[in-house]
């Protein structure tokens, strides 16, 4: 066979993801490695893979959970470890099956992909051991010439000592750079161990990065995945400036999935600087400019009916589900990614919520034991959650109550997030959503006082009624600012348009950071105006 492989990988299908990332490090080290498993059904297929596998130098199994019960594994790792060829290497901290525990086994846990990784290089130097090639250099700066074996005058003798005592300092730096890096490797292992665990500790991932990035500022993947932590920890100005410099340094550098991830966040968490100011209430100065409520209106008991909350389209449900469904998949970087999209996406969490809901506590309550996919999953909603408005707090209480309850019995990391997501509950019950009204004329203003009176029944604070002339829109606008529950700003569109008499266009004002759910009706200049089409509130007579 012309191109026999220097390495065969016998992997799970589950481990697809992690056998395609190993492939194509090693392959980019000058390693021939055979691994696809597309191939088609039949005689064939079983041919193929004997042939390669006898035909390999080194026979690499991937052992993880999945592989450990894999009759298919086991029996090539079983033929390799025959002939005397097999690697076993571990890509999850399980135990190796019966008859394979003897052999040396290396460790490539929670491994990104990284080429400088020190696990990696332990790997590529067994298998070019195995390959019976030269060990791979662990300098930075190999030696690139032979001396020869020559008579030296004394003046190259000289020269050749004056050299080694600088070639000894410089060495010594290089080995401290050495010691460092791979500190620092060691810290960044260990906080994709935390990220990545079954049950995802954040907190611990944090400490970890910052431990990296002190070592090796220039690390890429440790900005990268520091920014990830940054949004699901609230903290968004810092994630964007990670992602940004993620993007930037050179060791460690991200991959193409990786970059796009972070371009697509990096646009997602940038201020847009054509938005519009968010609303917010104005100084008691400026009586003129705004029609203020009455003291007693102010204080009057809010009434107990609950705000509308009318749910989105299918369409826009059967897309945000896909993305849901993203956070409690196997492929853990996708899950990461999916978090933080959902979260930096302002218009979209709230929906994405009650769906996150409905997957977690059906995995709760099924009964069956949590895979890591699932439990970082439902560690994912719970952060999710830390993220809602006070709105979506309060409109999904009871699904958000049932979560808090099924996670009591499992670790202290989920317990530790479910706690959080208690506090934030209780505090919900405290924000009332606030609706800011401004009309274009006078002419608008028992429209605006008739939408006052409805949103006020439903609970909202109404702080007043500005008159904003020029600024106001052609056309009538509802504006939600930042993560404000979305089906509030739904009910809201409707109402303004059933009083209006024409639909309210719905938008989010993606850089303001409300306490709680706000909201801003813009009426149109030519509402209510004459010669236009009578508006049903523009008399004042619909409540």
């Amino acid at each position: 066979m012309s191109d026999i492989a220097d390495v065969f990988l016998s992997y799970a299908h589950d481990d697809r993801p992690t056998a395609r990332r190993l492939a194509e490090a090693l392959q980019a080290q000058g390693v021939k490695v055979w691994w696809d498993r597309h191939l088609a059904a039949g005689s064939e297929f079983a041919q193929e893979i004997e042939s390669r596998l006898q035909t390999a130098r080194v026979v690499i199994g991937l052992w993880s959970a999945e592989s450990v019960r894999s009759a298919f594994v086991r029996d090539e790792c079983g033929r390799a470890l025959r002939a005397g060829k097999l690697l076993p290497l571990r890509i999850a901290a399980v135990d190796l099956p019966l008859g394979f525990g003897q052999s040396h086994t290396l460790d490539l846990i929670d491994w990104d992909g990284d080429l400088d990784d020190e696990a990696f290089r332990q790997l590529l130097d067994e298998i070019r051991r195995h390959l019976g090639q030269a060990q791979a250099s662990r300098t930075f700066a190999p030696q690139t010439r032979a001396w020869t074996r020559r008579r030296w005058s004394r003046g190259a003798i000289a020269l050749a000592v004056a050299l080694l005592t600088a070639g000894g300092w410089w060495s010594w730096q290089q080995r401290q750079s050495e010691l460092q890096r791979i500190e620092a490797d060691r810290h960044f292992r260990a906080g994709l161990a935390h990220q990545f665990a079954k049950e995802p500790a954040l907190v611990g991932a944090l400490n970890e990065y910052l431990s990296t990035l002190e070592l090796q500022p220039g690390h890429a993947r440790a900005q990268y995945y520091l920014a990830h932590v940054y949004v699901q920890n609230g903290r968004p100005d810092d994630a964007l400036a990670a992602f940004k410099r993620a993007l930037l340094l050179k060791q460690a550098p991200l991959d193409a999935s990786l970059r796009a991830d972070a371009e697509k966040q990096i646009k997602a968490l940038a201020p847009d600087p054509a938005e519009s100011q968010a609303v917010a209430r104005r100084p008691a100065a400026a009586p003129s400019a705004i029609d203020r409520v009455p003291k007693t209106a102010a204080t009057k008991p809010l009434t107990v009916a609950a705000p509308p909350h009318p749910a989105p389209e299918p369409a826009r449900l059967a897309a945000l589900a896909d993305r849901v469904d993203a956070i409690f998949g196997r492929d853990r970087d996708q899950r990461v990614s999916a978090t933080t999209g959902l979260i930096v996406d302002a218009p979209a969490l709230s929906d994405a919520v009650p769906l996150a809901l409905d997957k977690a506590l059906g995995l709760l309550q099924a009964g069956t034991p949590l895979d890591n996919a699932a439990s970082s999953g439902i560690v994912n909603t719970l952060v999710l959650l830390q993220s809602a408005s006070p709105g979506t707090l309060t409109v999904e209480r009871a699904g958000v109550e049932a979560l808090l309850a099924a996670t009591r019995p499992l670790g202290e990391t989920t317990r530790a997030q479910a706690a959080r997501v208690q506090l934030l509950l209780n505090q919900a019950a405290d924000r009332q959503p606030v609706a800011y009204l401004q009309i274009a004329d006078e002419v608008q203003r028992p429209l605006a006082e008739a939408l006052a009176a409805r949103l006020r029944k439903f609970g909202y604070q109404v702080p007043g009624i500005e008159m904003v002339g020029e600024r106001a829109p052609a056309a009538t606008e509802v504006r939600a600012q930042g993560k404000s529950d979305q089906g509030f700003a739904r009910w809201i569109s409707r109402a303004v348009g059933e009083l209006g008499g024409q639909p309210a266009r719905l938008s989010t004002l993606r850089n303001a950071r409300p306490t709680t759910d706000t909201y801003e009706v813009w009426l149109g200049r030519g509402l209510c105006a004459p010669g236009t089409p009578a508006a049903p509130g523009c008399k004042g007579t619909v409540q």
